[in-house]
């Protein structure tokens, strides 16, 4: 075998080897961007349902009011894609075939507080107990159906009655459909709970629920009579101060976590209503 054969042929093993990275390489990356310029303050609020004052803060000693600015633990100019079954470890796609399905991720939980917002809030129910629910009026991620599709809420809510739960939501029943869609993962309703030393992954049941179940009841926007609805984020007694950790992502392996997400705004509102646990029993 001569020189010039000995080249061609190691060129175009070469060329293979690029084609094969472009493949596993290219496809579905997403990103969102949070853009605070032009988009709302980040704010929190409560309401009661009469009998009940729910108010909140953005520090555990206070001052409690109806409203608050919703910090942030770091300021973030756009969301990406991670994956997480339990807001400790978290990963983001390295590698996909030409089909989109990943092949490989890798260990971006370092990183995690520059893809994601995070922050905590403090609730109090002044006087007396209640049952604490989502409350849609004051509650606002945007109102774009692919962003809305993409994004996971969590919640680690830390009480005296329930002690700390962890919570996942879906935002769909916010606005969300007509999202475009594909699968990014060989399973379905899956995200990613560990990877091996070569990044291939371990898959595990997606925790998200549907938020509607956990929103109060409500006659519309100008509604401020919050009654209970199907299932209660906490309960909380008389004075009680509760801590409220929130992440706000997009979920990698949802099927709407695609190009398409790309560039969208967001508005950033959390809103929680207390009802009274007498009204709930009734």
């Amino acid at each position: 075998m001569n020189a010039k054969h000995s080249i061609r042929l190691l060129t175009i093993a070469l060329l293979w080897l690029l084609l094969a990275a472009l493949a596993l390489g290219g496809a579905t990356y997403a990103w969102f961007t949070f853009n605070n310029a032009t988009n709302v303050e980040p704010m929190a609020g409560t309401v009661g349902d009469g009998a009940v004052s729910l108010l909140i803060s953005a520090s555990r000693d206070g001052p409690f009011d109806k409203e608050c600015d919703l910090p942030l633990e770091q300021a973030v100019e756009e969301l990406l894609p991670v994956s997480t079954a339990d807001l400790q470890s978290f990963y983001a796609s390295a590698a996909q075939n030409k089909q989109g399905i990943t092949l490989r991720y890798r260990d971006v939980t370092e990183q995690a507080p520059q893809r994601l917002l995070h922050g905590t809030v403090y609730l109090q129910s002044k006087n007396r107990g209640c049952d604490v629910y989502f409350f849609e009026p004051k509650l606002s991620f945007g109102s774009d159906g692919q962003a809305l599709s993409a994004l996971r809420l969590a919640l680690k809510l830390t009480t005296e009655t329930d002690g700390e739960q962890l919570l996942f939501f879906r935002l769909d029943d916010l606005g969300g459909g007509g999202a475009e869609e594909q699968a990014t993962v060989a399973g379905d309703n899956v995200v990613v709970s560990s990877i091996d030393a070569g990044g291939q992954p371990g898959y595990t049941a997606d925790p998200a629920e549907d938020i509607g179940g956990y929103l109060a009841q409500a006659d519309g926007e100008e509604d401020t009579t919050p009654r209970a609805g199907e299932q209660a984020l906490c309960a909380l007694q008389a004075d009680e101060v509760a801590s409220v950790e929130y992440w706000l992502y997009l979920e990698g392996c949802d099927t709407a976590c695609v190009n398409a997400v790309q560039t969208r705004e967001l508005s950033l509102q959390l809103g929680f209503a207390g009802v009274s646990a007498e009204t709930t029993a009734e």
